[in-house]
């Protein structure tokens, strides 16, 4: 065997051996939230996952300009308008 395809083989048991630990370790979690008996902790863990979903969602400042031209462009003509129906036979 090549070098090469050694260590692809290496790298893909590595990749496995951490998506079955990433999954163990959630189960392990999942069992531990079984546990708890304080509410407040129940809301600590909540929180933190609340704000871990809104900073997955947030946007790129690139992105946010992007839009805003957009919002800016369709305000300033708001019937300069494609109908997507038009857009899609088009194309």
């Amino acid at each position: 065997m090549n070098y090469l395809c050694i260590n692809s083989i290496q790298l893909l048991d590595t990749i496995k051996n951490r998506i079955m630990d990433l999954q163990a370790r959630k189960y392990n979690f999942m069992e531990q939230l079984f546990e708890i008996e304080k509410e407040s902790i129940l809301e600590a863990l909540e929180l933190t996952l609340k704000k871990e979903r809104e900073a997955s969602l947030k946007i790129s400042t690139a992105d946010k300009k992007v839009l805003d031209q957009r919002l800016e462009s369709y305000k300033n003509n708001p019937d300069d308008l494609l109908d997507w129906k038009d857009v899609e036979n088009e194309w």
